[in-house]
């Protein structure tokens, strides 16, 4: 990003705390140039940065639009055991850099996610690489703003389909957990625990829960969309600081906070998660043989499985 533009948005973030109140702290990056528009329901609808409107996807990919088995790819290392080369995969989500899986495999991405700053900001060349895929990108609006600070519109192939936090919605005011819950029924957000702001969203549109992976996202993305089956490949999560992602070597090699927040959140929101969907008949299927979810409700399987072998 260049310098003056780094010194621009500086300022105005200083001065939009000077200017907001704490409840409004999460916007400070999208003012003033980001605007969104949503309908009756509260649903995003509509995005425009710098008075440029930038066409989504919201509105047209319905709810249970997909069925059969899906499978979401991250970036754990279990996924340099995975011959790519003898799978027929579709129904594909690439969640951060899984996109770097292109490196080895032709692995055809329908879908990706990234719902991390920090991902964006220390790996745009694999975001700009993702975001030129003629793909449906699930993203928050304060990612796609970190976007365009590096790339301009029309750099952008993908579709784009806008989530959000439901305690943090993008130029409205914070809310407590116990609002969510008065605000939203079960069938529409699935309240884990409070104080942990654990949960499943059972409408995207509504929200989706961060527990610390974007790996979960997609979980709440993929079983919205209708697969009845979906299939995790390299979400190890097991000893994630030692063992870093597929696609790294020492040298390059980036901090994770998974092992922070394996215990507390992403392991309890995973188990909590898939006894929910199986309940719905939604099986989740783990090809990861050593990683952190193993035994019921997770059904373990051999990769090569799916190659029917």
């Amino acid at each position: 990003m260049p310098v003056a533009r780094r010194f621009a948005n500086t300022a105005l973030k200083l001065l939009y705390r000077y200017t907001h109140g704490p409840g409004q702290r999460h916007n400070e990056r999208l003012w003033p140039h980001v605007a969104v528009e949503r309908d009756a329901d509260g649903h995003v609808v509509g995005y425009s940065y710098r008075r440029r409107p930038l066409p989504l996807a919201n509105a047209s990919v319905a709810r249970a639009s997909a069925s059969g088995t899906g499978h979401i790819i991250a970036s754990g290392p279990s996924i340099n055991d995975i011959d790519y080369g003898r799978l027929s995969l579709s129904g594909v989500m690439g969640v951060n850099g899984a996109i770097a899986l292109l490196d080895r495999h032709a692995v055809r991405f329908d879908y990706y996610c990234f719902n991390d700053t920090g991902f964006v900001r220390a790996r745009p060349e694999l975001v700009r690489r993702v975001v030129e895929q003629e793909l449906l990108l699930f993203t928050t609006p304060l990612c796609l703003w970190h976007v365009l600070q590096r790339m301009p519109p029309e750099a952008l192939r993908c579709r784009l389909f806008l989530v959000e936090n439901p305690q943090r919605r993008a130029l409205l005011p914070a809310r407590t957990m116990a609002q969510v819950r008065r605000e939203h029924p079960e069938h529409e957000l699935a309240i884990f625990d409070l104080d942990r702001a654990l949960g499943f969203s059972r409408d995207i549109r509504k929200g989706v829960f961060d527990v610390g992976t974007v790996a979960y996202t997609a979980l709440q993305i993929m079983a919205w969309l209708g697969y009845a089956e979906i299939v995790l490949h390299g979400v190890d999560l097991r000893n994630a600081a030692a063992a870093g992602r597929f696609y790294e070597s020492l040298a390059d090699r980036l901090p994770t906070t998974l092992d922070q927040y394996l215990s507390g959140h992403i392991l309890p929101s995973f188990n909590r998660a898939a006894s929910l969907l199986r309940e719905s008949g939604v099986r989740i299927v783990n090809l990861s043989p050593d990683g952190a979810l193993s035994g019921d409700p997770f059904q373990q399987r051999d990769w090569r499985a799916l190659a029917g072998s």
